[in-house]
């Protein structure tokens, strides 16, 4: 019997019990903790009713039960095998189903949640949202609905869902449970936590361990992704971790593993399919993985480094119909700067790009090779990525009116990736106010060697470009959940530069660009928790930024500071800067160094 999944350990000297094993009531809501920069602000409820087993989306829209009942929980008296942050206890009995405003679903094979979806696609890959105009309404909706209507898009590497339907239920006891719990949180009602517990339970249950296969690794990719949106950041990289680990050892980042299966009918289609859909999971995880050590600045970007043969994977819309070509190698997408035609390759493919060349970014200052001979060449490859994208990648919004979303993820990653590594360097390493958040860590000075005025001037234009993104004609809903981070790194770069710098127009901009991002949070908060988390915190560093301007003494920048020490101290750092920039470059570049009216200059990207 293969070994069980050990879960990931709690934070150092931090003891936390998981909510596998707590004495809860299934479906109790779970207490969030407050805002770290606002001590005094309460924790907020969860904003969804919990409601046990049953719930109804409307009057008459109920839901489908689960595919199957969840493995038996372990019992109170197992040993040697649970977790150091898993208490022992047992669950308490599930409460009994409310009668109130609840309807029983009808007499029928509604047991299986695959069931509804089988009967609702009829061979159509497009479900209806709320934002979308609904033409004929669904009698039924399940969780697997609202998974491919909301979450699929931003992650497609689970199988589209007219191949999950002829896929074996026993292969998906683990991925499904998951692939619930991440729908439940785009339910008002569904009971998230009685569906993370289940999840939890599929994944590392000790009673019934998962198999170790590719199918698992989805599901711990899935769930990683889960509770870093949950605002579980730790737990999430354990996991992920946990899940790189199980795709290396079945030698996932290797060709030959989703090489074969071809051949005519019906069976060669699903091989195909599936065989892309382990091509999506590798660079998922690679995806993944290269995310969480950007936004957290800590930790490795471990599968950077890792040897890798594994194809690029296909159109979006190839995928879900099942047409799969001949995939790309990894070493043709690389030779495309110097082939002889013009191959447009996959929107994923460009996501990959995006990611690596963030990896070439975080590698800065982790020694070996000079730090200015990574940050040219990861500065390079920012540039390089933007110049060769083929033309008609370079819309975001294509001919049916509809965003890319793996486009739209590789513009948030580069822009991101420029502000990591230029802002370090630019006058916005200094800010008059605490700016850190839970996804934005303290910025740290390095000393630059081209002028300052250049890297502020970067770092500005990918803030401006992260909050365009937000104004494309796409619910944010749909958008992954990290872009939460992304939008909140954003907030916080022109939160900085309000503080101190911008004047005028420039200063306006900004303030309704942080307006923007605030709002964007507002309304990711009741499906992200980690929203919720950003939310207050931008919240709370706005309000000290834009209490500076209201305060005594006149400005260092536009009327903009905090008093005359505060002037003297920031004027003292600049009069240094511009001796470094003559030093470094010439005496003809102490006029742009030192200028403090920066100019953000040059043709900005206009959000299409």
């Amino acid at each position: 019997m293969p070994a069980a999944l050990t879960p990931p350990p709690s934070r150092a000297g931090k003891p936390r019990v998981s909510p596998l094993l707590t004495t809860i009531a299934v479906g109790a809501p779970l207490k969030k903790r407050a805002c770290p920069l606002s001590p005094t602000r309460a924790a907020a409820p969860r904003k969804k009713p919990q409601i046990a087993y049953a719930w109804t989306l409307s009057n008459t829209n109920l839901w489908s039960r689960p595919i199957a009942a969840a493995p038996p929980l372990p019992p109170a008296t197992t040993s040697g095998t649970l977790p150091p942050n898993i208490t022992q206890q047992k669950l308490a009995s599930p409460p009994p189903v409310p009668t109130a405003n609840f309807s029983p679903p009808p007499a029928g094979p509604h047991t299986n949640p695959l069931s509804t979806l089988r009967a609702h696609q009829k061979n159509s890959t497009t479900f209806p949202t709320q934002q979308d105009p609904i033409q004929t309404p669904a009698a039924t909706a399940n969780l697997m609905q609202l998974y491919y209507a909301y979450f699929h898009a931003s992650h497609p590497f689970c199988l589209p869902p007219a191949y999950l339907i002829k896929t074996n239920a026993v292969q998906l006891t683990v991925l499904l449970p998951v692939m619930r719990y991440i729908a439940s949180v785009f339910s008002r009602t569904a009971p998230t936590d009685s569906f993370r517990l289940e999840a939890e339970s599929a994944l590392f249950g000790v009673a019934h361990p998962p198999p170790r296969n590719a199918f698992t690794v989805q599901a711990l990719l899935l769930f990683a992704i889960g509770l870093h949106s949950e605002n579980e950041s730790d737990r999430a990289s354990q996991v992920k971790d946990i899940a790189a680990d199980l795709a290396l050892e079945l030698g996932m980042n290797q060709a030959e593993f989703s090489a074969g299966g071809g051949g005519d009918g019906p069976a060669g289609e699903m091989a195909r399919v599936l065989n892309e859909s382990w091509r999506r999971t590798w660079w998922e995880l690679y995806f993944i993985d290269g995310l969480i050590a950007g936004i957290h600045q800590r930790g490795a970007f471990k599968l950077w480094s890792v040897e890798c043969t594994v194809p690029l994977p296909c159109e979006e819309a190839d995928y879900a119909a099942g047409r799969i070509p001949e995939p790309h190698s990894l070493q043709e997408f690389d030779d495309r700067y110097f082939a002889t035609d013009n191959t447009v390759f996959s929107s994923f493919s460009y996501r990959v790009e995006a990611v690596r060349i963030l990896g070439q970014v975080l590698a800065v200052g982790t020694g070996g090779v000079s730090d200015d001979t990574r940050a040219d060449a990861a500065d390079a490859g920012l540039a390089n990525w933007g110049l060769h994208l083929p033309r008609v990648k370079k819309e975001l919004v294509g001919g049916d009116r509809r965003v890319d979303e793996m486009l739209f993820q590789a513009h948030m990653v580069i822009n991101a990736a420029i502000i990591y590594l230029n802002r370090p360097k630019s006058h916005l390493a200094i800010s008059l106010i605490p700016d850190s958040t839970t996804v934005t860590p303290p910025t740290t000075w390095s000393p630059p060697t081209k002028p300052i005025a250049l890297h502020t001037a970067r770092t500005l234009l990918a803030a401006n470009a992260i909050s365009k993104l937000l104004t494309l004609p796409t619910p944010l809903v749909k958008h992954t959940p990290f872009f939460t981070c992304i939008i909140t790194l954003a907030c916080i770069v022109h939160l900085s530069a309000c503080s101190w710098l911008l004047s005028g127009d420039e200063a306006f901009l900004a303030k309704e660009r942080i307006r923007l991002g605030v709002g964007a949070l507002k309304g990711l908060d009741g499906t992200w928790g980690v929203a919720a988390e950003v939310l207050g915190q931008v919240k709370w560093v706005a309000r000290e930024c834009f209490a500076l301007e209201e305060g005594e003494g006149g400005g260092v920048v536009g009327g903009v500071g905090g008093g005359a020490a505060e002037a003297e101290e920031v004027l003292r750092y600049l009069e240094e800067e511009r001796a470094m920039g003559e030093e470094a470059w010439g005496a003809d570049a102490g006029g742009v160094v030192g200028a403090l009216a920066l100019p953000v200059g040059g043709v900005e990207w206009d959000g299409t």
